[in-house]
């Protein structure tokens, strides 16, 4: 995890820029099989029940550290099967996702550091690039999600595509990096007061962040600690269900 110390320097100008574009043809015979996909550059993802050809909400979905892919399906599978989401879960190659090691690893070294990333945003792109390949997408109903570690991870990596991410979702991040700003874009972030591994703080100074940017934001703090409680992921699941306008 991060430690309190940790001064982070903004974002470099290019960001953690994904290469894949969002699909503007469906592929020729999407795949419609309920079921899991093992996909390019280790991902998984999930194709819910009553899948058609008609072009379907992708959501991906980043665990903490420590998680694992097993853990988002569980817990995510009736909502995708509800709500009628693909759902896209990425595998860190290491303990947690190649930008919060990299920083952790200079951390003290450097006061001030600018994040890096490797394998994990290139294995994303790719695993983009085959499911779009794949499975018929909306391109206007693709978010982002992550708790913890991935929390920081989905945030960053989301605010910095906004041509490809139309929703942003952060349960409890670390101090995240606020990619370019893009006022269509949605955001959720939720954070518990009492949080013990990820300070409620980090949150705080995201979210102001945001609003001085005039971005399109929504913040549920609750009595709590590093959770995601069920109505909180709730309100962010309807969030990336609504219709936009």
């Amino acid at each position: 995890m991060w430690g309190a110390a940790l001064v982070v320097a903004p974002a470099a100008a290019a960001g953690p820029e994904l290469s894949v574009k969002p699909p503007l043809t469906a592929p020729a015979t999407p795949e419609k099989r309920s079921g899991v996909l093992t996909l390019a550059g280790g991902a998984f993802a999930y194709l819910p029940k009553g899948l058609t050809a008609a072009p379907a909400p992708l959501l991906v979905y980043f665990y903490g550290a420590g998680g694992q892919p097993s853990d988002v399906l569980a817990s995510l599978r009736a909502d995708a099967d509800r709500d009628g989401f693909v759902l896209l879960i990425p595998t860190a190659r290491g303990a947690t996702w190649d930008m919060i090691l990299d920083l952790q690893g200079r951390l003290g070294i450097e006061m001030k550091v600018t994040p890096r990333y490797g394998r994990d945003l290139k294995a994303l792109d790719l695993a983009l690039t085959d499911i779009f390949a794949r499975v018929a997408i909306d391109p206007a109903r693709v978010g982002v999600m992550g708790f913890s570690n991935g929390a920081t991870y989905a945030f960053s990596v989301g605010t910095a595509n906004p041509q490809l991410f139309g929703t942003v979702i952060a349960f409890s991040p670390g101090p995240a990096f606020l990619g370019r700003s893009d006022p269509a874009q949605r955001i959720f972030i939720s954070h518990g007061e009492d949080d013990e591994v990820l300070p409620f703080s980090y949150t705080r100074a995201i979210v102001g962040k945001l609003r001085v940017k005039k971005a399109m934001v929504t913040f549920e703090p609750f009595k709590g600690g590093h959770t995601v409680p069920k109505d909180v992921r709730a309100k962010a699941l309807a969030l990336f269900a609504a219709p936009k306008g």
